[in-house]
């Protein structure tokens, strides 16, 4: 039977995600790239035509999924009929309710946090930009200047991506506090 030919991305895509089912069925340790060409139906020498280690499509995978969880975030922050504080709201409930995403599962498997690590800071990375400009925008709504803005987005993004990271987060109680947090921050560097 003949191979079915597909579009370079396509190809591509598809490898991602039969490599990211199997690190969610088998963990990322007994999952080679011979075992990804194999469930994607392709030679390993295709396999590694896109990707030259499982590392490097790790990497890519990572950096997908990273972008899939922070979009509905960055939209919270990009939208400017809402408050800075509507935005921080939608941005907690966002972020608290993750364990609905597909693979939330792998990245907090016991065993995996150094993965859960490098997505926490990849979803800061992306996340920071757009809150920067968030809290500048608070700023200019008050009719202020805000010292450190990126500094302060920084602060903010990797504070809330590691509290609510925890597994006992998010408690209510925990996640008003944080929004108190996240308001007092940000007024105490108005200027």
């Amino acid at each position: 039977m003949p191979r079915t030919v597909k579009q370079a991305d396509e190809r591509k895509r598809e490898l991602l995600d039969t490599a990211m089912r199997l690190f969610v069925e088998r963990g990322y340790s007994s999952v080679s790239m011979r075992d990804i060409a194999r469930e994607a139906d392709v030679t390993p020498g295709l396999a590694y035509h896109y990707f030259e280690s499982k590392d490097s499509l790790f990497a890519e995978v990572l950096q997908s999924y990273a972008a899939q969880c922070a979009a509905p975030g960055i939209r919270m922050l990009e939208d400017t009929d809402m408050s800075f504080g509507q935005q921080v709201d939608a941005l907690l409930d966002i972020i608290s309710q993750e364990e609905h995403l597909p693979y939330h599962e792998f990245f907090h498997r016991q065993g995996n946090r150094a993965f859960h690590e490098q997505l926490s800071v990849r979803l800061c990375d992306l996340l920071v930009p757009h809150l920067t400009v968030a809290i500048q925008g608070e700023a200019e709504r008050l009719g202020k200047e805000i010292r450190s803005p990126q500094t302060l987005a920084d602060f903010i993004a990797h504070g809330l991506i590691n509290l609510l990271s925890d597994p006992d987060v998010p408690d209510a109680d925990v996640v008003a506090r944080m929004r108190e947090y996240v308001a007092a921050l940000v007024a105490s560097q108005l200027i």
